[in-house]
């Protein structure tokens, strides 16, 4: 009775053990904890969303029933019902997920171009969905249950598409033209209203900048990708401030790509380069690194995009290692900044 006591016991630590380990946290102890690792996404079955009727009637006369696994995931938003959309250049489409009601959807162009490469996604305060492609070279507009409406870039060509960003209070879009190295700016309606900045390293200038966010002042946070940094412009282009640089210490940027903000106003900045994210505060002090290169959860292979949702669940396109990880804010300690 005496060894089965000990043996009992000796099982319930390994099984206390194990769930410790099995928690993963940001910072690590002693410091408190900031933001916890939830799950991996590697298909919408991750999510125990079903496919809808539509996707099944088409996969049983296409004779297809293979799970839809994401290839190279890149662009994330979350909307304000919490709808998850991702955006893959390794299958062509954008997937838009809504845990809530169970329920999914795949946007793949227009009857007359399909998706080559999808970049970014946003949503106004209709629902409707903006989706930039790179090569096709225009941003697409979609009702939000997936109906093509019409596109942006057509009066003001866009030589390459990539981050986008609506400022709902004023009715605009913003698109970072990648291999134009400006910023151009648009009604929501397609309309072309101006460009913002120039090719070049100093500030207001850019060199291959990649995505936007906007806090809620309206102020632009632009990834200048190959100038090394972060910069800030006000709501009409002037510059504010500017974060990060090359080098090999933690608060250096290589090549930053994806950018949120927090309700706190903390900064989440992707570098595909260290393939980590960084957090830094409204000034542009770096506060936490999240990850590192590799395989297992935490872990990461060229993160492109990142988006943090209003309950406070962070997304990151973990693109080489092909799937979306999902952390989360926790409430009970404050972030820093």
């Amino acid at each position: 009775m005496k060894f089965k006591s000990i043996f009992l016991i000796l099982i319930l630590s390994i099984n206390i053990n194990a769930k410790e380990i099995q928690k993963l946290v940001w910072p690590s102890a002693p410091d408190p904890a900031r933001i916890e690792f939830k799950a991996l996404i590697t298909s919408p079955e991750d999510l125990e969303i079903k496919k809808g009727i539509f996707s099944r009637a088409w996969e049983f006369f296409a004779g297809s029933s293979e799970e839809e696994r994401f290839v190279k995931p890149f662009g994330l938003h979350v909307d304000e019902n919490q709808r998850l959309y991702v955006s893959d250049t390794g299958t062509r489409i954008v997937s838009v997920l809504d845990t809530k009601k169970n329920k999914k959807f795949i946007i793949e162009g227009t009857k007359k171009h399909r998706f080559i490469s999808p970049m970014d996604i946003d949503t106004d305060k209709e629902g409707n969905i903006y989706i930039s492609d790179s090569v096709l070279g225009f941003v697409y507009v979609y009702n939000k249950k997936g109906k093509y409406l019409r596109k942006i870039g057509e009066g003001k060509k866009l030589h390459r598409p990539v981050g986008i960003a609506i400022d709902s209070k004023l009715k605009i879009i913003y698109v970072a033209d990648t291999l134009a190295s400006k910023i151009q700016v648009y009604s929501l309606f397609g309309k072309y209203i101006k460009t913002i900045g120039k090719e070049g390293a100093e500030d207001g200038s850019f060199n291959k900048p990649t995505y936007i966010a906007l806090d809620d002042d309206s102020n632009l946070y632009i990834c200048d990708s190959m100038n090394h940094r972060v910069q800030i412009l006000d709501k009409d282009g002037k510059f504010i401030s500017k974060f990060g640089k090359i080098g090999d210490t933690l608060s250096s940027l290589a090549n930053p790509r994806g950018i949120t903000i927090d309700s706190n106003g903390n900064i989440f900045v992707t570098d595909t380069t260290f393939h980590v994210v960084k957090i830094f505060n409204k000034k542009g002090q770096l506060l936490l690194v999240l990850g590192h290169y590799g395989e297992k959860r935490g872990e990461f292979a060229i993160p492109e995009d990142i988006a943090i949702s209003s309950e406070g669940v962070i997304y990151i396109a973990d693109s080489y290692n092909m799937r979306v990880q999902v952390l989360k804010l926790l409430k009970n300690v404050k972030s820093g900044g």
